[in-house]
């Protein structure tokens, strides 16, 4: 059994591999910035709640956009599997090409998200991610990184807007049943969900039209599946891209 942890900004996403199959996946909450007794803590009750046992765990790899947690969860890992977690890398284990003005800041997440297309898809190709942050990523026919788009997440937008208006905000992401809200939560609805659906369409058309070629679309992301179905773009929606990706870092840095 291979684990496979992503620390993002409001939780831990742990993808569960067996045989090359991706058996399951979970969630770890977390507090930023803790010492790793008490994200041990976290993964034990997590790994309880999931009927695994640490013992079955043979292999981990840890990915992760937030450098003050990283550590501290690294030697959770370490302390619960009694072994070295695979650290996810901006290296030659990717074989991606990054053709940024520095390709160094170009987050771990995106990479592998983009290492899975380029495993698993068609190319060319625009890779978007719906999490605290959106972020649309060019990949072009030979799989590599032309560059990144970063917008707002829709949650993210939504507490904002409550925190500035102090309106009572429904975070379901519920699409409401017309774009032309006609009270208030719809209208909020309506701004949040359908508005970030057309803005993806727009990214998409003007990516398409700097790469200068008709590209493949792929999403992933919590509230992706909420999204994108209502874009125009034909897009395929795959919730654990990102941590297929660290699967197959995994498996080449394990040779």
């Amino acid at each position: 059994m291979i684990l496979c942890f992503d620390i993002g900004n409001t939780d831990i996403d742990v993808g569960v591999f067996e045989n090359d199959v991706h058996v399951k996946d979970f969630h770890i909450p977390y507090e930023k910035e803790q010492g790793c007794w008490t994200y041990l803590g976290s993964i034990l009750k997590a790994l309880q709640q999931n009927d695994i046992k640490p013992g079955d765990v043979r292999g981990s790899i840890l990915c992760s956009v937030v450098s003050n947690t990283t550590a501290s969860v690294y030697e959770a890992m370490e302390i619960a599997f009694s072994h070295k977690p695979v650290m996810f890398e901006n290296n030659e284990t990717t074989d991606l090409v990054i053709k940024t003005d520095n390709p160094r800041e170009v987050g771990l997440d995106i990479i592998a998200g983009c290492m899975a297309v380029k495993e698993r898809y068609s190319l060319p190709a625009i890779v978007i991610d719906m999490g605290t942050a959106t972020t649309v990523t060019a990949m072009d026919k030979d799989g590599a990184i032309l560059g990144v788009s970063i917008l707002t997440g829709a949650i993210t937008t939504l507490r904002a807007l409550k925190t500035s208006t102090g309106l009572p905000i429904d975070e379901s992401l519920t699409p409401p049943g017309k774009v032309i809200g006609t009270n208030t939560p719809d209208s909020i609805a309506s701004g949040i969900v359908y508005g970030s659906a057309y803005a993806m369409d727009g990214m998409v058309r003007a990516f398409e039209k700097e790469i200068g070629e008709k590209c493949h679309v792929y999403a992933t992301g919590g509230i992706s599946k909420v999204i994108m179905p209502l874009c125009e773009c034909n897009c395929v929606v795959n919730d654990n891209l990102l941590l297929e990706g660290l699967y197959m870092y995994y498996k080449r840095a394990r040779g």
